[in-house]
């Protein structure tokens, strides 16, 4: 399962949980008259209230007052950090165990949901890699700037691609969710920035020893400062 991966990225514990109880759920589907699908409420359940994973960067909803429906029929689920795109369910899609995630990246030009990823499942996983590169998981780093031909290759050649999180514009490669490597692209297929993300010290200095890159950031750098 999907939630399994997550777990094994960000190294918790299979026996330990880490989300919403029960009544919280039932609180929140008795305040707005719906039942939650399947696997938006397992994750709750499961997840939900896990600090690295959840409100690094871009935020899960809280149950209590946070989660609701937007003018036009959406449930709300997920906040960018800057709270300038939102993302949510169709009213209508949630009598479905795994429906589709829209976003709304609203700006003075439109404000229309878009579909982020096809099932809720492959949405919690997509915002894990990010959130994670980003500074959920421990060891973390990117780079922005062109990226050389040949290390892209490398990856490619190295990680698994995961192609229900991928897109055109931006790759992530796995080597069995133990640690991530996203990577964005242009218009032109040329590689402008780099993602890394992983819970092990051991995979990260691997990771850096791997890719001749001059990091914009790395994870270390928060311990020099420190020091």
């Amino acid at each position: 399962m999907i939630y399994q991966k997550i777990k094994r990225l960000y190294n918790l514990s299979e026996s330990e949980n880490f989300g919403f109880s029960e009544a919280e759920i039932l609180e929140l589907e008795r305040r707005l008259d719906t039942t939650l699908p399947v696997k938006l409420k397992e994750y709750y359940l499961e997840l939900g209230k896990e600090e690295n994973l959840n409100y690094s960067f871009n935020q899960l909803l809280k149950l209590n007052n946070e989660v609701g429906f937007s003018d036009d029929g959406y449930l709300v689920i997920y906040e960018e950090n800057q709270a300038v795109a939102f993302w949510g369910i169709k009213k209508e899609d949630l009598i479905l165990d795994n429906p589709s995630v829209y976003g709304n990246y609203d700006t003075i030009e439109k404000s229309d949901w878009e579909i982020e990823t096809r099932t809720t499942e492959q949405f919690f996983l997509f915002m894990a890699v990010f959130n994670g590169t980003l500074g959920g998981l421990k060891y973390n780093g990117n780079y922005f700037g062109t990226v050389d031909s040949d290390i892209v290759k490398f990856v490619e050649q190295n990680w698994t691609l995961v192609p229900e999180i991928s897109r055109d514009n931006q790759k992530v490669y796995t080597d069995d969710y133990n640690e991530i490597i996203s990577l964005s692209f242009d218009k032109t297929n040329t590689c402008t920035a780099v993602f890394i993300g992983t819970s092990h010290q051991d995979r990260f200095d691997s990771i850096l020893e791997n890719l001749d890159i001059d990091w914009s950031y790395l994870s270390y750098d928060d311990e020099e400062d420190e020091e």
